[in-house]
């Protein structure tokens, strides 16, 4: 067999090991020669594991915004008059920046950025990082867990920083930069302001960073939300 037919079966044979639940590892020798196995094999031979292809995410409709918020399709409706427009549905994972927003969003909420942060104490161009990270500066964003506006805040952790009617009051956007910035306070005080384990927490909980031991959880949303945040906060702050 020659070498494009040997990749090509190894390539198949790796894709059918993957689609299967048990874990797979492709591994190369020290002369070159590839295995696939179901164990990571040690002693001069360079394994990664092969991943299961990535499914699709199906598209949020109105409907399942209104089932996330708890609203009948007649207050989503009204929801949406009232905010002058259609709401942003973001896809399942915010981790990845797909969408650049236009300067001119990106600049409009400067002045309320900038206040909230003299109030909390906290780094200007961090909280810019994020809410690009979170909601690409679109005031209207609601994700599939239910986290709404510029800072993707969830009911409970609003309520949790004193915000009132949080499904409703979330979607303005003082009100959602001055709570999601009190609870980034809050992670910046439990872990000794290091921006890296606050934003970890922010995405992922104060729970999970504390689990692994003060660390960034493993998990590839949390760190490719932190690798992605943290790009951002070091750009703006050159």
């Amino acid at each position: 067999m020659g070498s494009h037919g040997l990749r090509a079966s190894i390539g198949a044979l790796m894709a059918g090991m993957a689609s299967q639940a048990g874990a797979a590892y492709d591994c190369t020798d020290a002369f070159g020669n590839r295995y696939l196995s179901a164990r990571l094999i040690e002693g001069g031979v360079q394994c990664v594991p092969v991943l299961p292809p990535v499914q699709a995410a199906k598209p949020l409709t109105s409907q399942d915004v209104a089932s996330i918020l708890g609203l009948s399709d007649a207050a989503l409706a009204a929801e949406v008059q009232r905010r002058g427009g259609s709401l942003l549905l973001l896809p399942p994972s915010a981790g990845a920046i797909s969408v650049v927003p236009s300067a001119e969003r990106v600049t409009a909420y400067d002045p309320i950025i900038e206040s909230v942060a003299r109030a909390f104490g906290t780094d200007v161009n961090l909280l810019r990082a994020i809410v690009h990270v979170e909601s690409r500066f679109n005031p209207n964003a609601v994700s599939p867990k239910g986290a709404i506006g510029l800072m993707q805040v969830m009911p409970a952790t609003a309520s949790r920083m004193g915000l009132a009617d949080a499904e409703r009051n979330l979607f303005e956007p003082e009100a959602n930069l001055r709570t999601g910035t009190r609870y980034l306070r809050l992670l910046l005080n439990m872990f000794e302001g290091q921006p890296e384990l606050a934003v970890a927490a922010y995405n992922a909980g104060e729970g999970a960073v504390m689990k692994y031991g003060r660390e960034i959880p493993p998990y590839p949303e949390t760190q490719a939300y932190v690798q992605n945040v943290m790009a951002i906060y070091r750009s703006l702050s050159r």
